[in-house]
């Protein structure tokens, strides 16, 4: 039989009970401070945004089938904005120049046939966002061009939109369009058509 004895067991007893307490409530607090501080933004069709709490949850999202496109976006209010610096890109050839954000990586790759003049390849060195620039040859209207482009396409398109925008004085089309791909990704897409002389 063995007999322990503790030594000043109430202040040990005390001093637990409260670093107990003081863990307990700095965890209320800190629940409190991060309720409260930080948010999820929820963006709906470009329609509706909104905030709300991380100790919510959002189960059910229904949206009018009459309604163009489905896209939902949602990001948290902690992620801090990132400032856009510029740099100027300037084709292999020296005959197209336009200003890219520096954080975009370019690629330029050749394209055989009259059609297309130049393709720049980007992608986002941080966030998961990729696309193209294109000058075509193209001795026809835009309005031509977007119809058949539409035509021939084979993308499975979810929603899609087109309608006038104006860039630097220079009249165009925007097309705001989600698709889905064979592997049931759903992925997000703007495109902006202008045209200058033949290009």
């Amino acid at each position: 039989m063995y007999i322990i004895y503790i030594r000043n067991y109430k202040k040990k007893l005390f001093y637990l009970s409260l670093f107990i307490f003081l863990w307990i409530a700095m965890f209320l607090v800190a629940s409190i401070y991060v309720g409260q501080t930080f948010l999820y933004n929820l963006t709906i069709n470009d329609h509706l945004t909104f905030s709300y709490p991380l100790k919510y949850t959002i189960e059910d999202i229904f949206i009018n089938e009459n309604l163009q496109g489905n896209t939902i976006e949602a990001n948290y209010n902690i992620v801090p904005h990132i400032t856009q610096k510029f740099s100027t890109y300037t084709s292999i050839e020296g005959h197209f120049t336009f200003d890219y954000p520096t954080a975009f990586e370019l690629k330029e790759q050749y394209f055989s046939g009259a059609d297309i003049l130049y393709h720049i390849g980007f992608r986002d060195k941080n966030r998961p966002i990729h696309g193209f620039v294109q000058v075509w040859n193209m001795p026809y209207s835009l309005e031509e061009f977007l119809e058949k482009s539409k035509a021939t396409s084979t993308q499975n398109y979810i929603s899609f939109t087109s309608q006038p925008i104006k860039i630097d004085k220079h009249t165009g089309t925007l097309w705001n369009y989600s698709i889905l791909t064979d592997d049931n990704m759903n992925y997000k897409s703007l495109e902006v058509f202008w045209k200058k002389d033949d290009k």
